[in-house]
């Protein structure tokens, strides 16, 4: 009889692990799928549905299609087709102003896609008080801004249905059932899509300031992003796009190659391995893989791994333009012929982003106000010879690719200067609509910062970046061009931020 049992149990055994086997291939694939090929709207900045359905377009099409323009590139109010060259709002730097004591680090730019981090709390247990919904009317900004009113918009609504319904345009095409995260609320994206319907109704009615108060209040329901528990504002950064005077050869002066991801170049792969001591952990585990060996900045442009290899998209002259546009993952180059060729990201080298600023701060060559991007590239102006020894501690580097398209973020639909922002999107979604109190900066002809405004507008979550983590980092879109690029690289200021949900 024990003989028998003995058998039985082992019968049950095997057949438990095939079980479990089975399930283990089953969920390799859903995951493979998932991390690797799905979802590319969220995880790939700048390509629209079009090119996601025939990759093909991408890489045949976009680089015959530069846009030739007169010397002053105009482009269109919104900052995206080419008329004019707006930056939304009046935003430069502010050289008197005192940070906020645990802000005194660098701003993170990077408009690069990244890998969604998985939140550091569970949504499954109770959350701790500091990730708790909490629903109130909107809050004024860290400086109080007792003069600002609820729902104030400084920006024209011309400018607000275009960001609405370039996001409509896109959601649309998705699966609208699928669920997505307002903090640790759970929406899906139909819940989105009616409520930009909705705003935008209101918006079209053009109701008084009062009426619209009213039927806001009465028709939405408002979420605070951050951490309200606890009365911490939103950290609030700006980026742009900007044009970068570049070669199609190398030339004497014109050295710096962009370069397209290699096809050879290796990606994250996943696999079962099996651990080496069987006894203490029996089961399989599923484990990311990378083969040949992953190529650091050091190795691309001190070693010049890619030299040689037909790679280069363009020659730039200044080898600083070069890394803050990898930093922004997108842009435009002017070429002597008048052409305005739009460039995006085409992948990454897969190391994680790491802040120059920050390690530049830390050694103590510039001081916590100078960790802008304009304050960056005055050092370097004046100690050249630090480019490559701190620029080389930034692992990462971007491949670009030609585009015909304006500027997108990760969900899909071309950015709206002033409009648009980006947030972490494990915690809030691409679509969101939102409203934020905060100052912004007042320029003179100079570019150079006069004062501070207390403002309030809604925008449109539309993008992501890998320097972006956490629910109270918030990245404003602030446009093309030098002067946005003067606003962007500067602003560093706190603020509040809610979602505006159907009810």
């Amino acid at each position: 009889m024990q003989t028998v049992e003995y058998f039985q149990r082992k019968k049950l055994y095997a057949l438990g692990q095939w079980v479990l086997c089975g399930g283990l291939c089953v969920l390799l694939g859903a995951c493979t799928t998932l991390s690797l090929t799905s979802h590319p709207k969220e995880r790939t900045s700048s390509t629209p549905p079009s090119i996601l359905a025939n990759p093909s377009v991408a890489n045949k099409e976009a680089g015959s299609q530069a846009r030739t323009l007169q010397a002053s590139y105009r482009l269109s109010a919104y900052g995206n087709t080419v008329i004019d060259l707006p930056y939304a709002l009046d935003y430069p730097v502010d050289e008197n102003h005192q940070w906020v004591d645990e802000l005194k680090t660098a701003p993170e730019w990077t408009r690069t896609p990244e890998e969604l981090p998985s939140p550091s709390y569970s949504y499954e247990e109770p959350l701790p008080p500091d990730h708790q919904i909490q629903t109130s009317t909107p809050q004024a900004p860290d400086d109080s801004a007792e003069d600002t009113q609820p729902w104030i918009d400084d920006m024209s609504r011309a400018s607000l249905k275009e960001a609405i319904q370039r996001q409509l345009s896109v959601m649309e095409q998705t699966d609208l059932t699928r669920r997505v995260r307002i903090g640790p609320r759970w929406v899906t994206r139909q819940q989105l899509v009616d409520t930009l319907y909705a705003f935008r109704d209101l918006l079209e009615q053009n109701l008084s300031e009062e009426v619209f108060n009213r039927r806001l209040n009465e028709q939405f329901e408002v979420i605070t992003a951050g951490y309200p528990r606890e009365g911490r504002p939103v950290l609030f950064t700006g980026y742009y796009t900007p044009i970068i005077t570049a070669r199609r050869e190398k030339t004497q002066d014109f050295v710096f190659p962009l370069y397209q991801k290699p096809e050879w170049y290796p990606e994250t792969q996943a696999a079962l391995n099996h651990p080496g001591m069987p006894r203490l952990d029996p089961g399989y585990h599923l484990t990311q893989v990378r083969n040949p060996p992953l190529l650091t900045r050091e190795d691309i442009d001190g070693g010049q791994a890619l030299s040689d290899q037909q790679l280069e998209l363009a020659w730039l002259k200044d080898d600083l333009e070069r890394y803050f546009l990898h930093i922004q993952g997108s842009g435009y180059l002017a070429f002597p012929d008048g052409t305005l060729q739009a460039v995006q990201y085409m992948g990454s080298n897969h190391f994680p982003y790491r802040s120059v600023g920050k390690q530049m701060i830390n050694d103590g060559v510039i001081e916590p106000a100078q960790g802008s991007m304009q304050g960056i590239k005055q050092y370097f102006r004046e100690h050249p010879k630090d480019i490559d020894k701190y620029l080389f501690r930034n692992n990462r580097y971007i491949f670009f690719q030609n585009s015909d398209s304006s500027p997108r973020g990760s969900g899909g639909a071309e950015l709206v200067a002033g409009r648009s922002i980006a947030t972490d999107k494990s915690l809030y979604p691409a679509g969101g609509l939102v409203y934020i109190t905060m100052k912004k900066p007042l320029l003179n002809d100079e570019l150079e910062i006069t004062g501070w405004q207390k403002v309030s507008r809604f925008m449109v979550d539309q993008d992501t970046g890998s320097a972006i983590k956490g629910p109270g980092r918030v990245d404003l879109y602030f446009g093309v061009g030098e002067p946005a690029g003067a606003a962007a690289g500067h602003y560093k200021r706190t603020g509040n931020m809610v979602y505006l949900l159907k009810k």
